[in-house]
């Protein structure tokens, strides 16, 4: 396997970062397993402490607290998380949407709401990002791969269009991961990453 680590001018060098690829999303259900599939592949490029590449596959309450653990020895500068989810919003299976997080909450109410899915197993990366940052466990600068699913199904294979944009989303996340100016230029969105018709499938640096 050949990493693509960058190693330009522009790049801040690992050890000045901290950062951690997570994936999200359940096994064996077909585009859903895009994060976890992503995960899996690039654990082998992983360099600790500096690189960090996580299966975030699990309660959000837990991931808060890895992510609390973690940063008892030294903080977690950026967390760069990898999914597939429907926004149900048009944008075509296969569409990457890159963005900054906003960090921002929604109500009471519905904390408290996902609170209580996290609790009873729901991975979801909405889901995990609003338990994990009302919890004060995310770094500021939190990175959304995601990308638009077709197949919503038992098995292991991925639709065409997932299939499609598997190597790009795999470039991305090694390139946010060791490129800083690159993650700061990315744009800052709320969840779903602000994808409107007639507009690029890709937003990235």
């Amino acid at each position: 396997m050949t990493s693509t680590f960058v190693t330009s001018s522009s790049t801040t060098p690992l050890h000045a970062m901290r950062v951690v690829i997570g994936g999200v999303g359940y096994r064996n259900l077909r585009d859903h397993s895009l994060g976890i599939v992503m995960s899996d592949e690039l654990e082998a490029l992983a360099r600790p402490p500096a690189l960090l590449v996580e299966d975030l596959c699990y309660g959000p309450v837990a991931v808060a607290q890895w992510f609390l653990d973690e940063a008892l020895s030294s903080p977690i500068t950026r967390a760069i998380f990898i999914t597939a989810i429907s926004r149900d919003d048009g944008r075509p299976p296969g569409t990457i949407c890159a963005y900054r997080w906003d960090h921002t909450l929604p109500s009471t109410d519905e904390i408290q709401r996902c609170v209580v899915d996290a609790v009873t197993g729901v991975i979801f990366l909405d889901n995990t990002l609003i338990v994990v940052e009302w919890m004060q466990a995310l770094p500021s600068e939190t990175i959304v791969i995601e990308v638009e699913p077709l197949e919503h199904a038992f098995g292991d294979e991925m639709s065409p269009g997932v299939v499609a944009a598997y190597a790009e989303v795999r470039r991305l996340a090694l390139h946010f991961a060791t490129d800083h100016a690159a993650g700061l230029a990315l744009p800052v969105h709320g969840l779903g990453g602000g994808w409107m018709p007639n507009t690029s499938s890709l937003f990235s640096a």
